[in-house]
């Protein structure tokens, strides 16, 4: 029986809600969709082939971070409408980390050890615990 991929997923992937940007090869600015210690899942406009190797640039909460990248997907995700009349097409691309500098590391995982004490600290403001749940009956409900 073949294992579903997000089971074979070495590290859990974070998604970076849009708000964090970086570059590629120093020239294409991106919005980062996701990141894990093991890639990141970019948007940008326009594609770069499957198998090359790119040049990622972020900042993570004030430290920069620079980590080469081999591109395992590409493809067209959306488009916008922007400039008005226009359309220009958004596409998302899979990074697979290579050669990373443990320094790096350090720095990619202090930052998705920040996103998830950030969803955990979510959750626990908007989920009550069981025991603080009120059931109601009645009709309406």
């Amino acid at each position: 029986m073949e294992q579903a991929k997000w089971d074979r997923r070495r590290f859990r992937r974070w998604r970076a809600g849009g708000w964090l940007s970086g570059w590629v090869n120093n020239a294409l600015k991106v919005s980062v969709a996701n990141i894990s210690m093991g890639g990141v899942l970019i948007e940008h406009p326009g594609t770069i082939r499957p198998g090359s190797i790119c040049l990622l640039r972020l900042s993570l909460r004030g430290e920069e971070v620079r980590v080469q990248g081999r591109v395992v997907r590409s493809a067209m995700y959306r488009y916008e409408a922007w400039p008005p009349g226009e359309r220009t097409y958004v596409y998302r691309m899979g990074l697979e980390l290579v050669d990373v500098p443990e320094s790096s590391m350090q720095v990619i995982g202090r930052y998705t050890g920040f996103l998830e004490a950030e969803v955990n600290r979510y959750r626990n403001r908007h989920y009550l615990p069981i025991s603080q749940v009120r059931w109601h009956s009645g009709s309406g409900l």
